[in-house]
């Protein structure tokens, strides 16, 4: 299960789905409010664990920010430093951000600038959701912001065009509205709303959303935005009249169930979970990690190399000496089987004899130091190989490897199989090389390599 995670204002909005022949299915979706979130969360991931394969986590509106920067088409390294600045001057240093290159845009003269959508979130709003999953055995795979993720949504629902689209989201105590066009994120803000017996005509509401489309055409001269998508719990058919009456613009209705199977009683689906499910980790640009879980997977990654290192160095001595150890049992015996010729020919012996042990031992074993060497060459990182059999088949050398893959995730653990593989095709020493087998242990792949040596 895919376990997808919308940290509202005082909500936790929580979905569970499952990938069935390439559709998505809704297990189950909840809300957590109570007057310690944080600890219900707790409890209810630690219920779950075992059912979930993959947790992916959207942040805080208010914790994020998403602007549009219009930056000289410099050197990738400069173009990253001056980015940073611009960042940094209009939201300070305490945010990690990623960005997406929306394209060219004409400068004065003759210079070419690149218009840049960048997405950011703080850093200690990042660690505080990263903590939130110390205890649990499945960590996120993916942190990102909210806006960032229902952009995705609202691709796949064929809702972005070169006109603005408004994505409300209605619900109690706050509505969050995000406006785009195409692929570009222009407003993100959230408002408080008033319970509906408290403004049954939803005038209040229809004023902050009319607010927030003025300000849009203010910031956006000759746009207006004429599409408002309406989800979340508080949406009925009653408050899309209103809005429709009082903005000017067309509802167009939040539907789910085109892209996400339901099961049983009609269930809610929080845009946001569902926008995280649909996303595909390898060609997302605004995935966020924590500063302390980089840390750890540098140290993990060192400590890996460092090991299989030592393995290798290990298994080459071991290997010499097992070979070494061989080579004066076969000269012993061999020795002793022509005993007597050896007193007969002592003379010839003298010129000839190691010469021709030496290459009778040379053609019987292949060349182990050379194969270590080449098999530890196609080893990624995260890689790590358990075993290896090699046998003499009709003259020829053929062998299989087993060995371990460990992304950081369930994706990136098969990457890393498909890699090992094209290494190992590219390698002047093997040939005949396929993927006899391969079996996900959670987010590992154990697999299994056959190949024959070009010897």
């Amino acid at each position: 299960m895919i376990l997808c995670i919308d940290f509202a204002s005082k909500k936790i909005k929580i979905a569970g789905f499952k990938r069935e022949k390439g559709s998505l299915k809704l297990i189950e979706s909840l809300e957590l409010s109570t007057s310690d979130p944080e600890a219900a969360f707790g409890e209810y991931l630690n219920r779950i664990s075992k059912e979930i394969d993959e947790i992916r986590v959207s942040g805080a509106l208010e914790s994020t920010f998403h602007r549009i920067f219009t930056i000289p088409d410099l050197k990738k390294k400069v173009f990253t430093q001056a980015l940073e600045a611009e960042v940094t001057k209009a939201f300070g240093k305490e945010h990690q951000f990623k960005y997406r290159d929306l394209g060219e845009v004409p400068g004065p003269g003759n210079k070419i600038n690149r218009k840049i959508m960048t997405a950011g979130i703080k850093r200690s709003a990042l660690e505080a959701l990263s903590q939130m999953f110390a205890d649990s055995p499945i960590k996120p795979s993916m942190f990102t912001t909210y806006p960032a993720s229902l952009h995705a949504l609202a691709r796949k629902l064929q809702l972005l065009t070169q006109e603005p689209l408004a994505f409300l989201e209605l619900d109690s105590p706050t509505t969050r509205i995000v406006i785009f066009k195409e692929d570009e994120i222009r407003v993100a803000r959230e408002v408080n709303v008033i319970p509906e017996e408290k403004d049954p005509d939803r005038s209040a509401l229809a004023k902050d959303i009319y607010r927030t489309l003025l300000f849009y055409t203010e910031t956006y001269p000759n746009e207006m935005v004429t599409r408002l998508v309406l989800a979340g719990n508080s949406s009925s058919s009653k408050t899309a009249n209103i809005l429709a009456e009082k903005t000017g613009a067309e509802i167009v209705p939040f539907s789910p169930e085109t892209i996400a199977q339901t099961e049983g009683e009609t269930q809610d689906v929080p845009p946001a979970c569902l926008s995280l499910a649909l996303l595909d980790p390898g060609h997302f640009d605004f995935a966020f990690v924590p500063l302390s879980v980089q840390r750890k997977t540098k140290i993990r990654k060192t400590v890996t190399l460092s090991f299989s290192v030592t393995l290798g160095i290990i298994l080459i001595l071991a290997l010499a000496v097992s070979r070494l150890s061989m080579n004066l049992k076969n000269l012993n015996v061999y020795q002793g089987g022509i005993q007597g010729e050896i007193r007969m020919k002592e003379d010839r012996l003298k010129e000839l004899g190691l010469e021709f042990v030496s290459h009778s031992i040379e053609t019987s074993q292949p060349p182990w130091s050379e194969i270590l060497l080449e098999t530890a060459a196609v080893a990624p990182s995260g890689v790590v190989f358990e075993s290896f059999v090699l046998k003499k088949l009709k003259n020829r050398w053929q062998g299989e490897i087993v060995g371990l893959a460990d992304g950081s995730d369930e994706i990136s653990s098969l990457l890393l199989v498909e890699k090992v593989q094209n290494n190992f095709n590219k390698s002047p020493l093997f040939t005949q090389v396929r993927l006899v087998e391969k079996e996900l242990q959670g987010h590992k792949v154990e697999f299994k390599i056959g190949y024959q040596l070009d010897m």
